[in-house]
């Protein structure tokens, strides 16, 4: 990344470590009502004075709070910018049958965020999956021309995937992604050796994102750190932070692993996780 781009994505970066802890608090988008985040404002509330780095928004919860983003000391935010269908009912998933952008980088722009992330939604329909990477094409040419980082998650979530954590397809996903325009990447764990593979031979940016709430914290930390080890920028966190009930306690001891490169084992003993 260069010029503008560089500029915002630097707002992401904590100035002790240079990596970024973000708390996601879009899934209402997709989901509807969410364990946990029933009130995405009010958790937002909880987790700034915790010191996050940036937080990942839906554009209506980011027009509901932009008075908690003024100042210097502000987290840096990154808005969803799309909707992959997966259901005609509230709430529901089924599987993906239609994407959509939901909003403009022109109008991300004016809302002032610092990066735009869509979805890569792979195994789908063969007419699903062309529009699939039609609205990302799109996605680059736009944040391109206004000098907005992209933000680019790839999923398995198709029919056409057999297995959703197949680590070769998430790999083959996450090169496509970066060959099409994605200026930083957003995966899931891939075990330490792999991930530093990617981030090496793919050079972009990569945040680790954490998927479906872990019954053992200690595992969550323990990934992280392993993260941090392979490079990664930092993680993206939400259902393994906000469906936890001493969520600021979890994201005090992240801060210790991403800033301060304590280990999970030094972090789970200071905190009694």
């Amino acid at each position: 990344m260069h010029g503008g781009k560089a500029v915002r994505f630097s707002r992401f970066l904590n100035p002790k470590s240079g990596r970024s802890l973000i708390i996601a608090l879009d899934h209402g988008l997709m989901f509807g009502n969410v364990e946990g985040l029933e009130d995405p404002v009010e958790t937002l509330e909880r987790a700034i004075p915790c010191g996050v780095d940036g937080v990942l928004l839906s554009p209506g919860v980011a027009r509901l709070t932009d008075q908690l983003f003024r100042g210097k000391s502000a987290p840096a935010r990154i808005l969803t910018i799309d909707l992959p269908m997966g259901s005609t009912v509230p709430g529901g998933f089924e599987k993906v049958f239609a994407h959509k952008l939901i909003y403009s980088i022109e109008q991300a722009v004016k809302m002032a965020v610092d990066a735009v992330k869509i979805l890569f939604p792979w195994g789908l329909e063969k007419s699903a999956q062309a529009e699939v990477v039609q609205v990302i094409s799109k996605a680059v040419e736009e944040c391109e021309h206004w000098d907005m980082p992209l933000v680019v998650e790839p999923v398995l979530w198709g029919e056409n995937v057999s297995e959703g954590n197949d680590l070769d397809l998430i790999e083959s996903a996450a090169r496509i992604a970066v060959e099409i325009g994605a200026d930083i990447l957003k995966i899931q764990f891939l075990g330490e050796s792999r991930l530093s593979r990617i981030i090496h031979r793919l050079r972009v940016p990569v945040f680790v994102l954490g998927g479906p709430k872990s019954d053992d914290p200690r595992q969550i930390l323990k990934v992280v750190q392993e993260s941090m080890r392979s490079g990664a920028k930092g993680v993206i966190f939400g259902r393994n932070l906000w469906q936890r009930e001493n969520m600021e306690e979890v994201l005090t001891a992240l801060k210790y692993i991403i800033h301060d490169d304590l280990s999970y084992e030094e972090v789970i003993q200071k905190f009694n996780l």
